[in-house]
Formats: structure tokens, sequence, C-alpha cells
């Protein structure tokens, strides 16, 4: 009803209006006149008249100025959005809402002049004037009729309470009840059982004489040894099943004479005796032991034979026997040690290798061989395979009394007790020195220059065989490197061969000098050389040792008595941009060293244009960044990480660079060359401050609930004190350890050393939380989770781009939500961009979201109005 009267004056004004304008002259044809009437102004009812583009308002009414407590002239200054507290995302929201639930009126908060907050409903119509929109409000107050609802809804609840109070009542009784009954039950069930106990021990008493007839008998056909009961005759009487089996294969023995089964005297009693016993199926040895048995007066009344089956100790002994021989006679060298890996005995061939007697040897540690070429490790993994697999056999550096140390083939074996544990250990080595020389010596002559003492052809193509299935495997490059010696026939022809050699030997020793650890040089023949260079990804790496190659071959050689000068044409290709082949890489490489001389000489060419092209760009790259730091060229933006309550909010801390040579260069890019050149410690540790100094202010509005996250480089933390570095910053910027984040990645932690752990460790003791990038994209170890002092887990956005829709990515992101849970840990997804995305982890409970479905990464200024609108939405 009220809508409807609103709707009429609204038009009845509109009309008014209409007609005044149409009266007024043509230099009175604007809104004032128009609208400034006594119906408008002297109504009631609290009216505006606003424009809608800007929000201005153009007329107020007298209602309109007692109700916010402005003048008219003062509201007549003002825009709407000073008065509605709305944010125009709310006052979307109002209209849609109005629009779905089919109201002609929106609700919103208006702020008073003295500061007082109302809900008011708000009717408006639009009307046109001169062409131009307006828009005509008229205001209720509707405070009170909130209020009354919450009260009515407060009452409800209330009433619900004391209804399941008396209900609860109602079922404590009942109980009560049910305790009695369950009590009187119980005690007949005990009454019950106690009869039945008395009824089976009686029952117990009535069998017990029987269980103990078949107890004798169950021991007497239990017993492993033969055991036969005979009469003065020797004649079988009884037998248990033992004895039954062995002589009778499962028959009766019963009345058979004893000893027709013995190959050994008869009437042998009380003696032991070792016997041959036929049986129906086998003949076995055993230890015969015969006893009388007499009455009550002394009197004999049969035998008891007891027979134990000696077949395997006998067989044993002549093992023992055997053993003994070859123990004594074999050309190896034995040693026996107890399971205290005491020396228990030595064989003669041991004392001719090492020089030790017996008396030397007996008692002591086989630790008394150690060379000290081995690690203790390597006996550890040793002794840690003989106690898994029994068994070890491999090549040891072994002493000898006088001190001199030989190589040996060792082959160590566990002898375990009946309990399976070690018992004795048994070695057998002997001397390999002779084989070893002759194997070194054949191995030199198949794989090695005898000029320059570098590795030859045949050894760099096995080389670099192996090194292409390793590179395959981990992912990397690998350069081959062919080198020809410029002028090099010259100096031959003018000096001699014997001054050509000595010019290769020394060309190779600079070559030698120049590459690293893992690098491989080779001469060919002639003066060409090759260089391989394993694990190398970067360009710049490449060029590197290209560079210094070429340097040292360039400079001076001093060739009987006089300076030589030659260079160097160097031609590389890269495995496996240029191939996967070895031979193709061979011509490859020789195709791009001849590319070299064809360029001058003294150069180095690789074998595609693109990979130049990528070399020229990462040189500019590396020199327009040691500029970029000096130069004010970075900057850091702020991306917000939001709680699924949307109570708190916190921020990542992204590095930008904008080069004045190369425009805007992604993070991708160059955060990866600063690792190589060191740049990222000082460039790491101005983000770290811009970072805490502007999370500082923030934390200071918005309490301490606010937190930034700043990622940390696995360099920084190998070659700097991050613990030091942190404690600085934060007295620096008075930024509380809590509201800091230290983003690290799985690089970091499978380095698993113990200085990262150490720091790590430190900085989670000054509050300092530490958080874990792109889970699941890397090692991805969870030991990582159980080993370090993590507090957040970040899933990569790898994982969240197909949610909802792919099954996979769902199960994986719920199991990593769910094991987080159970460690403690906070979880942020990342890379979030769609509503349905958001509701699945909200769902999950996924504690933060970060994505450009909230925000993407702003400049601290803009991110500060951010952070300033959210908040105040939240809190309206």
């Amino acid at each position: 009803m009220g809508g409807l009267i609103v709707k009429t004056f609204i038009k009845v004004v509109i009309a008014c209006s209409v007609i005044a304008l149409a009266n007024q002259t043509a230099a009175k044809q604007s809104l004032d006149p128009a609208i400034n009437m006594s119906l408008f102004n002297e109504h009631s009812a609290v009216m505006l008249v606003v424009e809608p583009q800007s929000g201005e308002i153009k007329f107020a009414n007298k209602a309109a100025a007692e109700f916010y407590g402005y003048s008219i002239a003062q509201l007549q200054a003002m825009q709407i959005q000073q008065i509605n507290i709305f944010t125009e995302q709310q006052v979307a929201l109002e209209r849609q809402a109005a629009l779905s639930k089919g109201q002609n009126y929106f609700v919103f908060k208006h702020r008073l002049a003295n500061g007082e907050t109302r809900t008011v409903s708000v009717y408006s119509a639009p009307f046109t004037i001169n062409n131009k929109d307006f828009l005509f409000s008229v205001i209720h107050d509707i405070s009170s009729q909130r209020s009354l609802e919450k009260a009515l809804w407060h009452y409800q609840e209330n009433l619900e309470e004391l209804v399941a109070s008396q209900t609860n009542e109602i079922e404590e009784k009942r109980a009560d009840q049910l305790m009695l009954a369950l009590i009187s039950i119980s005690l007949l069930m005990i009454l019950l059982a106690t009869l039945m106990v008395l009824t089976t021990r009686l029952r117990i008493a009535k069998k017990s004489a029987q269980k103990d007839s078949a107890m004798l008998k169950a021991i007497f056909n239990s017993i492993d040894d033969l055991l036969i009961f005979t009469d003065t005759e020797h004649v079988v009487i009884t037998a248990n099943t033992m004895a039954i089996q062995k002589l009778a294969a499962g028959e009766s023995l019963k009345g058979r004479n004893i000893y027709s089964f013995i190959e050994c005297p008869k009437g042998v009693v009380e003696v032991d005796s070792e016997c041959q016993f036929h049986g129906v199926k086998e003949v076995f040895w055993g230890d015969a032991r015969v006893t009388a048995v007499t009455d009550e007066t002394n009197s004999k009344v049969g035998e008891i034979h007891l027979i134990r089956d000696i077949t395997m100790q006998l067989k044993a002994r002549q093992q023992q026997r055997l053993a003994s021989t070859v123990f004594s006679a074999t050309n190896e060298g034995i040693l026996v040690s107890n399971r205290d890996n005491k020396i228990q005995a030595i064989n003669e061939a041991f004392t001719q290798i090492t020089g030790y007697q017996e008396q030397d040897i007996i008692g002591k540690s086989p630790a008394i061989l150690n060379s000290g070429r081995h690690k203790p490790s390597f006996f550890k993994l040793l002794y840690q395979r003989l106690s898994e697999e029994g068994h070890w056999e491999g090549e040891v550096w072994n002493r000898r009394k006088d001190g001199s140390i030989y190589p040996s083939w060792l082959n160590i074996s566990v002898v375990f007790d009946e309990e399976k544990d070690i018992e004795l250990y048994v070695a057998l080595f002997n001397d390999i020195s002779l084989r070893k020389e002759n194997e070194q010596e054949m191995w030199l002559q198949t794989n090695f220059d005898s000029l320059t003492g570098l590795v030859n052809r045949s050894y760099y193509n096995n080389k670099l065989d192996q090194e292409m299935i390793r590179a395959s495997a981990d992912n990397k490059r690998l350069a081959i490197c062919f080198i020809d010696l410029d002028r090099f026939k010259n100096v031959n022809d003018t000096l001699g061969h014997n001054s050509g050699d000595l010019l290769l030997l020394e060309a190779a020793r600079r070559l030698k000098a120049c590459m690293r650890n893992s690098d491989v040089v080779a001469r060919f023949g002639g003066d060409e050389f090759a260089l391989l260079l394993p694990g190398i990804n970067a360009l710049a790496d490449i060029e590197r040792l290209a560079k210094k190659a070429l340097k040292a071959l360039s400079s001076s050689f001093q060739i009987a008595e006089q300076d030589v000068f030659l260079s160097g044409s160097m031609g590389i290709t890269i495995f496996p941009d240029d191939g996967i082949d070895r031979k193709i890489l061979l011509r490859n490489a020789d195709s791009a060293m001849y590319k070299a001389k064809e360029q001058g000489r003294n150069c180095f060419e690789f074998f595609t244009s693109g990979l130049h092209e990528q070399a020229t760009a990462r040189s500019k790259l590396e020199n327009a960044l040691h500029k970029a730091l000096k130069n004010n060229e970075f900057t850091v933006y702020f991306q917000p990480i939001v709680s699924h309550d949307k109570k708190t909010v916190g921020c990542e801390a992204l590095l930008r660079w904008h080069s004045d040579e190369l425009g805007a260069v992604s993070p991708a890019q160059f955060i990866p060359v600063c690792e190589e050149l060191g740049l990222i410690i000082p460039i790491g540790e101005w983000v770290l401050r811009e970072a805490c100094r502007e999370a500082a202010s923030w934390c200071r509005c918005y309490g301490d609930g606010f937190f930034v996250t700043v990622n940390m480089s696995s360099v920084q933390f190998i070659r700097q004190d991050i613990e030091t570095l942190v404690k600085t910053v934060l007295q620096e910027s008075q930024l509380l350890p809590q509201c800091l984040t230290l983003e690290i990645t799985e690089t970091l932690l499978a380095d698993n050393s113990s200085n990262t752990l150490q720091q790590l460790q430190a900085l989670r003791a000054i509050g300092v939380g530490l958080a874990i990038d792109d889970f699941g994209t890397g090692y991805s170890s969870l030991s990582y989770l159980k080993r370090f002092p993590l507090s957040k887990l970040k899933i990569d956005r790898e994982f969240i781009k197909d949610l909802p829709d792919d099954l996979e990515d769902c199960a994986m992101v719920s199991a990593i939500i769910s094991m987080a849970s159970n460690l403690h840990l906070k979880v942020i997804a990342e890379g979030v961009e769609t509503s349905a995305q958001r509701a699945f982890l909200t769902a999950l409970n996924c504690d933060y979201i970060q994505g450009f479905l909230y925000s993407k990464p702003l400049p601290a200024a803009l991110f500060d109005q951010y952070i300033k609108a959210f908040i105040a939405q939240q809190q309206t």
C-alpha cells in the first residue's frame, strides 16, 4: 500500500513539475524553478532529486534536512555517495536482490551528519527534463522495523531452547527407569553364570582322567626321536609314531625284534652307540641308548630304546673335515670372525698375503687391515648389506703388516645361528695387484692418447654415450666442442715434428687447466681436440668456457727457445637441441668448427643460429640486470591472499622489472639469471626490505592478522645468513615476525643440508612463518613436511586451473588439503580465477585463496586502496 501511495505521489510531483516548466519563460527553463515548489519542499516525507550519473543531490526538501542533520544548501552541495555507505558493488547487489524479489524499493544504509547509521528503504523513479535524466527518491527510516524483527527472532530462539530443556528432563527420567531395569537383569545374569561355572567344573573333573591318558600318549608320540618299548627278549611291545614311520613306513612294529633293524652288537644296555638302522624305505645312522625297565622287586620287565637320527650330524662332521682341508690348502686368504667381529681363525694363505701371524691377529678386529682409502660410509654400507643379504663381494684396498697397501678381491659370507642371528663372518680374499696393473696398462692403451695423456676418441665416444643418457634422465643439456689448432701445420713443417709434439703437449695442458673436473678433454689425433661439457643448461656457461679455452690457446707458446703463436677454431653443438644421436652431434660439431674457421679463426660458433640469438639475448639481459637495481628499475607488487571466511587478508610480494633498455621483462625470464649471476642476493634483500616496510604500515592499520609472504631463493640460503638478515629487516621496518612468511621452494628442501635445516628452525623460533611454494610440481617428497618446520603449504596453480571439472585434480587437491590439515599446516591455493573454483576450495576448508578472482598483483598504492575497500565491504 505504501508503495502505491509513493508511486502516485511521485507521478503527481512529476506532473506538477512538467506543468510548471511549461509555464516558465525561455530564460527560466532550468531545473531549479521546476522542482522547488511548496508541494515538494513542505512535504513530511524525506525527498531528494539526484543526478544519476554524478550522484549529485540537486534538490532536497526540509524533511530531508531534518532527517540527515544537514541544511538544504549543504545537502544540495553533496553527492549521494557521501550519504549512502554502500559500495558500488553492494548497491548493484541490492538492486539485483530487489529485482529478483519483485520489490519496487531498495534497502540501503545512510550516514547522518552526527555519524549515526540508519537503515532506510528508498523508492526511486526516473524522469527527464531538458534531455537530462534525474532520479526522484523518497526515503523511509526502517531502522526500528529491523530492530523489532531481530527481537522477534531472539524470542523465538529462547522459546526453542525452553522446549528443548523440558524435553531433556523427560528423557532423563526415562533413562533412570531404564537403568533400574538393567541392574535387575544384570543380577539375574550373574546368578545364571555362577550356576554355569559350577556345572562346567563338574564336567571337567569327570574328564580329567581321560585327558591325562591322552596327554601321555600325545607326549609319547610327539617326541622327535625314536622311542621303542620291548620285553626282555627284545620284542617290540609298543613304539612311538616316529619309530613306526622310520622303521616300518607306518605299519605296526609290535611283535618284531628290535635288533632285526640294527647293525650293532646285541645286548648293549645303558651304553651309547652309533648304529646303522635299516628301515623299509631308508637307511640311517642312529645314536642308540638302551635302558632296562624293572618292577617293584627290581626284576627286569623290558627295555626302552631311545634312538636319535644322527645322519645329518655325521654328514656335517664330514663337511667340517673337508672344510678344514680346504681352509688349510687354499691359496686364498681366509679370515673367520665372531658376531662381535673379533678374528677367530686365519689360514696359511692369510699370513702369506698380509704378513700377520696367528698370534698377531687372533682376537683383533679386521679393521687392522684397513688401508684408509675407504670412507666409514663404505664399511657401513658393507655391513648393512651383510646383515640384510648375508653376502658381500667386491674390491677392497687393504694394508699389510709392513704398511704396504694392495688391492684385493674380497668375498664375505655370514653364518647365521638357529635364531637367524649372525654367528660368524667368513671372509675370503686374494691379492689382485698384478691383475690391476695389467688391466690399468691395457685400459690406458685403449682409452688414452700416448702423447698428451688426454683421453682418445674411443673413450670420448663412450663417455658421450653415458652423458647423453644421464642428461636425458636429468633433463639437462650437454655441450660437444671440437677444436682445431690454426696454423699448426706451419709449425710442424718449420720447426719439425718434435717441436710439434711439444706444442701439442702444452695445448693439451692449457685446455685441461681451463675445464672443470666434470669436463672431458680429448685428443682425436693430429691437432684436433674435443671437449665434453656435461650438466650445462645455460648458454652463458658454455660461452664462458669456450672463451677461456680459446684465450689460453691464443697465448704464445715457448717452443725451441722461440715464441710460437697459434689460435683455435671451435665448433659447438648442444644435446638434445641439435640432435640425440652421437654421430649426428659429432658431425654437427665438426661443421660448426669449420664455420668458425670461415669466420676468421680464433673464435667459436654454435651449430644453430637460434642458439646464437639466444646467447646474444642472454648477454643483453645480463648487462641490463647489472644496472637494474642501481637505476631503480625494480618494483614490488602485491597480490591479495584472502582467508576462506574473508576475515583475514594478507598478500604476496612479487618482484617486477621494467628495464629502460628491454622494457617489461617476465620474472620467469630474469630471476633464474639473477640466481646464476649471484644478483639474487642484493635483489632479494631489497625485495624483503620493501615488502616488510609496506606491510608494517598495513599491519598497524589492519591488525596483526595481516601478513605478507616473500619468496626466498635457495641461493640466498646457501650464501647468506638468512636468520640475521630477517632479524635486521624486521627491526628496521618494525614489522612483527608473525606478520612475515617466507616462501621457499622444494629445491631448497631437496638439498637436505643441515645448514638449511638450522636456518629454517631459527626462523620459526623467532616467529616467522615458512611456506613451501608450488607444492606437488617438484620433488614433492612428504618427508619435507615432517622434517622441516613449515607452517604453510601452497598448492600450485596447475592443480587449480581445471577445478572443479578435472576429477584427478579434484582428488589431488582434496588429498593435499586433508594431509596439510592433519599436519596442522595452513593451505594457500594460488591461481584461483572463478567462483566455481573458490566454492570447491571453500567446501574443502582451504584456508586461503589467491588469484585473479580477487585481484591481479597491484603496486603498493593501488593495493592500499584495494585492501581499504575490501575491509570496508566486509565490515558492512
